[in-house]
């Protein structure tokens, strides 16, 4: 199979941890195999290496020169855990905006916008390990995922103005808020699009932090 019109997207940051080295030799050959390249970028802030992976260095002068040559981005953190199966579960989705799932700690990295629980709690409704694994559903709505293992159509940026991601800044009752760049993405995403990420339920990917979590 051949996903001609493909790009993966991988921001490095400073290094990529050495237990992970043969994966992405691996991954990049099999990358190769399917004719599907790879756009990566180090030592970036984590909004400024998205805006330069989405528009292949392009920036406000040529924002559109990856979006309009492609008609998927894959996007992959240097610390995940993955097999070319999962990438190719994530390509057989139909919808425009889906993720695999990863814990940061004991904690899903996808949520819902959930006010209430924030001003309750501090931080939003995130999803439960429980309720993904035991989810009957393949496809599980929320409002914002982290950008680990995530797919996004082309369109979906088309429809947005560059920056694609940016730091938003939220009040919430007497609160207010930065919001991380992937989650501000989904927010603009909905707002302009009223499109929203969809979690593939049985694709949970691995995160190494001190260990494979």
């Amino acid at each position: 199979m051949k996903f001609q019109k493909t790009a993966i997207c991988i921001p490095t940051h400073g290094s990529i941890n050495a237990l992970l080295f043969e994966q992405f030799l691996s991954f990049s050959a099999w990358c190769q195999e399917q004719e599907i390249p790879i756009i990566t970028v180090a030592n970036r802030t984590h909004n400024d290496a998205r805006n330069w992976l989405a528009t292949a260095g392009g920036g406000f002068s040529n924002p559109n020169q990856l979006i309009d040559a492609f008609d998927t981005l894959v996007w992959i953190d240097s610390d995940q855990v993955f097999t070319p199966d999962d990438v190719m579960q994530l390509l057989a989705c139909e919808a425009p905006f889906c993720t695999g799932w990863y814990l940061n700690g004991t904690t899903p990295m996808v949520a819902r916008w959930d006010e209430a629980t924030f001003l309750t709690t501090g931080h939003m409704d995130f999803v439960s390990q429980e309720e993904l694994e035991q989810s009957k559903e393949p496809l599980l709505e929320v409002s914002y995922c982290g950008f680990g293992f995530t797919k996004t159509s082309t369109e979906l940026l088309k429809g947005l103005r560059y920056p694609y991601f940016t730091n938003k800044v939220m009040t919430i009752g007497e609160y207010t808020e930065n919001v991380s760049e992937d989650a501000s993405f989904c927010l603009d995403v909905a707002h302009h699009l009223q499109i929203r990420p969809k979690v593939l339920t049985s694709l949970k990917i691995g995160h190494l932090k001190s260990q494979i979590i």
